[in-house]
């Protein structure tokens, strides 16, 4: 599969939602931690060799900015790393 958008490898995509995969593997729920998913500064890697991390970015997530509505996918770099950072902390 083609994606639109590179991936930036910032990790929201996984730190939003556990994969089928890692839910399988490491019989965690939907919504719990990935013990997959590793960072080395802000660069997000998974574990789990049968993951396409790094195909592209597809997550369907919507951002908003002053009432602005944006596609995830297609923000900058800058602002998915930001993103994934502070979804971070608060995990």
């Amino acid at each position: 599969m083609k994606y639109p958008n590179p991936c930036t490898r910032c990790g929201f995509c996984c730190l939003a939602e556990t994969c089928t995969l890692a839910r399988i593997s490491f019989k965690i729920g939907k919504h719990d931690p990935c013990p997959a998913l590793v960072f080395n500064g802000d660069v997000a890697t998974c574990t789990l060799e049968s993951v396409p991390f790094g195909d592209g970015c597809c997550i369907k997530a919507r951002a908003y900015h002053n009432g602005i509505e944006y596609d995830f996918a297609g923000l900058p770099a800058e602002l998915k790393i930001n993103a994934a950072e502070s979804m971070r902390r608060i995990t």
